[in-house]
């Protein structure tokens, strides 16, 4: 590293930079969209007569707040002899990248994409040293545009509209947030509530013995649940002559389960919300803690699978592992699975 500024590093010349180069970052979303007043043409949605509120053009701003970060971007990409785009390997990732470089009117420049699944030093190293194209990011970058846009006309156009129409009904001083994804995540949370509210619990029977053997007592339940109590007081009575019981015969059986695939965050967050009882909020929070100090890998991800590289890499270090935590197992499986392993079906980097 040669400089370190609060918006951006510095680095000299190496193998992979022989120039130099710069790093910066986008801290989320700098660019974003102009709400219908803010726009060139204000256009106040909350009257009914405006809606649809369907813009020819579409106008963005700087979010609040992170004018300083999009201005040095802007200064150190105008001055680049090309730009390479290391943000997530996702639609979002791509997403963020452009709307900076349109925002800031960059154009006629050659932009290269950084394509990685690990954060292994020596995948990143690679990477750098085997830049993509960026004709894959840029259709990545038209499909996240799309939906940021089929989102904005939704809450725009909707929003105002519902909640002027339940003022009308009487609810005042309130507004109703509406969302491609919100809005029927809501309704199906609502929809539980009422299953729940609606429930209406039925009386069962189960028929429980007292066992002796050896001076040990225990109780015994038999695999039975009956809704007609005569039923149940049936097999009681028949039974409650009985006082010895015979074992007339044992069967085992062995039973084969495949061990449990690789956690993405979804998988993740579910399993620590039954174990430990976390929300899925507090999981990712843990998760991205552990992933900025480079203990896991990218934790935004949908997918339960890990490259051939991450493989090879966790292959190489296995005995370290193993000391950690003073095990002492054989390993069975000597090369990649394609349960775990499987390069094409990560979008994402997995959690491991």
């Amino acid at each position: 590293m040669k400089n370190k500024d609060r918006t951006y590093i510095e680095l000299g010349s190496d193998d992979i930079f022989p120039n130099g180069a710069y790093i910066t970052w986008g801290i989320g979303h700098l660019v974003e969209l102009k709400l219908p007043q803010d726009t060139t043409s204000e256009v106040n949605t909350w009257n009914l007569s405006n809606l649809p509120y369907i813009p020819k053009q579409y106008e963005y701003k700087v979010s609040d707040g992170k004018s300083a970060q999009f201005n040095s971007i802007k200064r150190l990409c105008k001055d680049a002899e090309y730009i390479i785009n290391g943000c997530d390997v996702d639609r979002e990732g791509s997403n963020i990248f452009y709307l900076i470089l349109d925002h800031a009117g960059i154009k006629n420049i050659t932009i290269k994409r950084l394509w990685i699944n690990s954060l292994e030093a020596d995948e990143v190293r690679k990477g750098f040293k085997n830049l993509q194209s960026n004709e894959k990011d840029i259709l990545m970058y038209e499909e996240a545009r799309a939906r940021m846009v089929s989102d904005y006309l939704i809450g725009m156009n909707l929003s105002p509209l519902y909640t002027i129409k339940m003022r009308n009904l009487g609810l005042d001083n309130m507004v109703f947030g509406i969302g491609r994804v919100q809005t029927p995540t809501l309704y199906m949370i609502y929809q539980r509530q009422q299953e729940i509210d609606n429930f209406k619990s039925e009386p069962y029977y189960e028929v429980h013995g007292k066992f002796k053997k050896d001076e040990e007592s225990y109780t015994g339940k038999m695999k039975f649940k009956e809704t007609d109590r005569n039923k149940a007081e049936a097999i009681v009575n028949d039974m409650s002559d009985a006082t010895v019981g015979i074992v007339s015969g044992v069967e085992k059986t062995l039973k084969k389960q495949q061990s449990p695939k690789l956690h993405s965050l979804s998988t993740l967050q579910t399993t620590a919300n039954k174990r430990w009882k976390y929300s899925p909020k507090q999981t990712l929070k843990i998760m991205q803690t552990l992933y900025e100090k480079k203990l896991v890998s990218y934790p935004r991800t949908d997918t339960q699978h890990i490259t051939d590289q991450e493989f090879n890499y966790l292959k190489e270090r296995l005995d370290d592992y193993r000391s950690i935590y003073n095990l002492d197992m054989e390993i069975v499986y000597h090369e990649p699975r394609k349960r775990f392993v499987d390069g094409s079906r990560v979008q994402e980097l997995s959690i491991v």
